[in-house]
């Protein structure tokens, strides 16, 4: 058999094997949470022993569910949840809005520069316990504060201290995808 013909069988063969590569579809896009490293897996699970959350909406249980969803796989564990936060452990992490959650009212935080969809991070004591708050004025701005929160765990930035406010430069938030990032555009269909 000739060196050719061999080269052409063993490019058959190879081309006939079952591919089990497993790639990334981009499917998740920012939305990946893979478990953090040894040294961040301990302070950041005693800063999310509990997600406390007030009254139910739809938008309010997407940030309920998205938390549920990234601690889970940040920490390797779910976290657990509450109406209320347990007045004897450190690590509750409290979402919501004044009208939807009591503990977010007592803590009377000044929300006017959060606007209608802006958030504040912040980290507070609640009856002598390190917890960590995600309010907003509005439903949209706890959930856009909750992805804010958990990009925090995903870039592995410390949780102690925290004092993030944020509020939305224009009225439309959007993302598009199809302008590449050195600004150019490939519509393809644009219908």
């Amino acid at each position: 058999m000739t060196g050719f013909r061999k080269a052409l069988l063993v490019l058959a063969l190879l081309l006939s094997a079952p591919v089990t590569a497993m790639a990334d579809d981009g499917y998740d896009l920012w939305l990946r949470y893979g478990k953090v490293e040894a040294r961040w897996l301990a302070p950041y699970r005693a800063a999310n022993t509990v997600v406390v959350t007030g009254a139910s909406s739809p938008v309010l249980d997407a940030a309920r569910d998205e938390l549920a969803r990234g601690l889970t796989g940040l920490l390797g564990r779910p976290p657990s949840f509450a109406s209320t936060p347990d007045a004897a452990a450190d690590g509750a992490v409290l979402i919501g809005t004044p009208k939807s959650s009591p503990a977010i009212a007592a803590l009377h935080l000044d929300l006017t520069a959060a606007g209608d969809e802006g958030y504040v991070i912040r980290s507070v004591t609640v009856a002598g316990h390190r917890a960590t708050v995600i309010a907003s004025n509005s439903d949209a701005g706890v959930l856009y504060g909750a992805f804010a929160y958990l990009r925090l765990l995903q870039t592995r930035q410390p949780l102690t201290g925290l004092a993030i406010a944020d509020a939305p430069k224009t009225k439309l938030r959007l993302f598009n995808h199809w302008d590449n990032l050195n600004r150019t555009s490939e519509r393809g269909y644009s219908g």
